[in-house]
């Protein structure tokens, strides 16, 4: 963990000033923000787990619950940098103890000229996987960002994801929007290991940047590493195994009229897993943006996935066999005035402490509203499968089922100071965890912010 804190440090304070080093006699506008909540909450299974016994239907718990978010943004020109952080902590009555997670992120981007643009970001985060997040605040999904360059593919969980359909904020004339979707199911990649209780500390940098040949083209492009470390489990298990990932991407976006994109993405990525064995991950895929109207905006990638795996470990060897399968990503979202809503579609190959390639589709949707200027609430539901795992394992790993639904309510009291409530059911079912696990949960509390969140 210390090693973790040592090389993040300085990573973060240089990410925050790369892209601000280049107009020193222009202001740089800081504006510092802060979020605060705190309360209690009922789970009925706060992590997903069996019981001693290993029967399906666990005991609840009442916990306290605290969530704590500074951030600090830096803009200045066309160059901008964000730095924030994170920490929640629930400590239950009973049973459970005590569940923490952390995190520290900072990202900046600049563009050097009316044709470039440049992004670097690094980010630490260690988290219990399925172990709820606690209250999240602001309760609502983000707004609709304006069409941006986003070249690279995403890290989650230590794997390249690949990148969603990117549109062209710099194209003549139109200017579509994409928007990025809430965390549906609280927990960043490794599905599979939901259940064990199981921390993961990750540690991810990624560059990023484009540039724009003629006013309908635009190239893009990335390069990413991550670390996925589990606490507590030897470096020789069977069972967990630590990982690096390293992963790169090409993509090309043309834009047909003005509120249509195509385009094509390649990305790959190379997990080194501490236990010897390896995987190799290939997508090409062909992508396509629209603006269906005025709000309604539809992005689509859909390709191949090519994996193989290799490497031996305790006598079993990977079959180094290719596995082709399809990998689609999808979205169709609706910004208003008032509103916002997405669903989302995905079926991308992942990686997992376990060892091997697995592919996971996810289907989820989300929707947020404000009533008035005072009241605002938010409804998701995500459903997420993890195949088994691919390939001559150490033991059989089966498919794993998530199901998460969540209503949020907040209600300003004063300038600062809102009250704010959640009720979410969560179901995992197979992998590890076998019998069906359900979950209800309830929080509620009260959550101050300054900054730009008052």
């Amino acid at each position: 963990m210390s090693r973790c804190v040592m090389l993040v440090a300085p990573l973060l304070g240089s990410a925050a000033s790369l892209v601000l080093a280049g107009g020193a006699s222009a202001q740089v506008e800081t504006v510092p923000s802060l979020t605060v909540t705190a309360g209690g909450a009922y789970s009925s299974s706060p992590f997903l787990q069996p019981d001693s016994n290993g029967n399906s239907r666990s005991s609840g718990a009442a916990s306290t619950q605290l969530d704590v978010r500074p951030s600090v943004n830096f803009s200045q020109g066309t160059d901008s940098a964000t730095v924030s952080a994170n920490y929640n902590r629930a400590d239950y009555f009973s049973r459970y103890g005590s569940n923490s997670g952390y995190g520290v992120s900072a990202s900046g981007r600049t563009e050097p000229n009316a044709r470039t643009s440049l992004g670097v970001s690094v980010a630490f985060d260690s988290q219990i996987l399925g172990g709820g997040a606690g209250f999240i605040t602001p309760l609502t999904p983000p707004a609709a960002l304006p069409g941006t360059i986003s070249g690279s593919p995403s890290v989650i969980g230590g794997v390249t994801q690949g990148a969603s359909p990117v549109v062209d904020g710099n194209a003549p004339a139109f200017t579509p929007v994409t928007v990025t979707p809430v965390n549906l199911i609280g927990v960043d990649g490794d599905v599979g290991l939901i259940g064990l209780r199981q921390r993961r500390n990750l540690l991810s940098a990624e560059a990023n940047g484009s540039y724009r040949t003629d006013p309908r083209s635009t190239w893009n492009g990335g390069l990413n590493i991550s670390r996925s470390s589990y606490p507590g489990v030897a470096s020789t298990s069977p069972f967990v195994n630590n990982f690096n990932s390293y992963g790169g991407s090409l993509g090309y976006s043309r834009a047909l009229t003005e509120i249509s994109t195509v385009g094509f993405q390649v990305a790959a990525s190379y997990v080194d897993y501490d236990n010897g064995f390896a995987s190799q991950i290939y997508t090409p895929r062909a992508t396509y943006s629209t603006s269906l109207s005025e709000r309604l905006n539809l992005s689509l990638a859909a390709g191949a996935a090519i994996s193989r795996q290799t490497g031996t470990q305790a006598g079993v060897t990977q079959d180094g066999r290719r596995r082709v399968t399809v990998s689609v990503n999808g979205s169709l979202c609706r910004t208003g005035e008032r509103s916002n809503g997405c669903v989302t579609v995905s079926r991308t190959p992942t990686v997992t402490g376990f060892g091997g390639v697995r592919t996971q589709t996810d289907i989820g949707a989300s929707f947020s509203y404000r009533f008035n200027p005072d009241l605002s609430g938010a409804l998701s539901a995500n459903y997420s499968r993890v195949g088994a795992v691919q390939g001559e394992v150490l033991f059989p790993v089966p498919a794993q089922d998530i199901i998460f639904t969540d209503a949020s309510l907040q209600r300003r009291l004063g300038r600062r100071l809102s009250a704010v409530g959640s009720v979410s059911y969560r179901r995992g079912g197979g992998g590890i965890v076998g019998n069906n696990i359900n979950d209800v949960t309830g929080r509620l509390g009260l959550s101050f912010s300054i900054g730009r969140f008052q």
